[in-house]
């Protein structure tokens, strides 16, 4: 083999070990805190073949991350299992190549670029073939939320490894959650329910204080309009007998609350002389 044919396989294989290197460390420290030394170190390569090989860190990426999800084939089938599909075609992809979805969702929350690729992958209505499929209002927004549900499956289940969400097979966490997707992906989904009406506020219960102080102040109320009216009968000409005997009281009771001075009509003014 001359020296020519034998350098060809030679750089593919120094290229391979670099994506190696590059999606291993992407996906364990995302993109920003992933350097092209570290990547050539981990590689066993020096730093300038990096930059021969891929131009930049960023240029390494576009290599090495991809996050590709084809719901195509998910889209056929019995339209009430359509929840299952979707979710149990996009964690067969990730768990086959975790090697290329991994340094995109690692990276999405500090690289635009991978934030861009998860987007279009799983929430963005105007690239996902879910939107089309779907009929009824709100389409898009429904194909959105759909997408906004399975991507909190990746984080729970590949970044954050939420212990049950992690450990669970793909067939459970597609038989638990897909149904719950259902209701977003109907052909005709069901307006939004109405509130249940309020209740009646409960009267509250009896307060013997309460009670009191509201009695007192009826008794006041009606003693005033007591003491008002017998002193306009008296100014009316009553006597104290009549009045003392409607009020259950003594004549001589009566003239004591009611003095004759005060229940006197007062007389018109004097006419005046020219």
């Amino acid at each position: 083999m001359t020296a020519p044919e034998q350098a060809g396989p030679r750089r593919t294989r120094t290229r391979q070990a670099i994506l190696a290197a590059a999606r291993a460390l992407f996906s364990e420290l995302g993109y920003e805190q992933t350097t092209v030394r570290a990547v050539a170190h981990r590689a066993g390569v020096d730093p300038a073949l990096v930059m021969k090989y891929f131009g930049s860190k960023e240029g390494l990426f576009d290599s090495a991350a991809e996050l590709a999800l084809p719901f195509g084939g998910a889209l056929s089938g019995p339209p009430e299992q359509l929840g299952e599909r979707l979710l149990g075609h996009v964690l067969t992809e990730i768990d086959g190549r975790p090697d290329r979805s991994m340094p995109v969702l690692r990276s999405m929350l500090t690289h635009p670029q991978a934030a861009e690729a998860v987007r279009c992958a799983v929430a963005d209505p105007g690239s996902s073939p879910v939107a089309g499929a779907l009929t009824g209002a709100d389409a898009e927004l429904r194909a959105a939320l759909v997408g906004s549900v399975v991507l909190g499956l990746l984080v729970s289940r590949y970044l954050l490894r939420v212990p049950e969400v992690d450990a669970a097979p793909a067939a459970r966490l597609t038989a638990l959650l897909g149904p719950c997707l259902r209701p977003l992906l109907a052909p005709d989904p069901p307006d939004s329910p109405a509130p249940p009406p309020r209740p009646a506020p409960l009267d509250p219960a009896p307060d013997p204080l309460r009670e009191l102080a509201a009695a007192e102040a009826e008794r006041l109320a009606a003693a005033e309009r007591v003491d008002r009216l017998a002193r306009e009968a008296l100014a009316g000409g009553a006597s104290f007998a009549e009045v003392g005997q409607l009020l259950g009281i003594t004549r001589q009771a009566a003239r004591k609350r009611w003095p004759r001075e005060e229940t006197a009509p007062v007389p018109p003014p004097a006419p005046t002389t020219t």
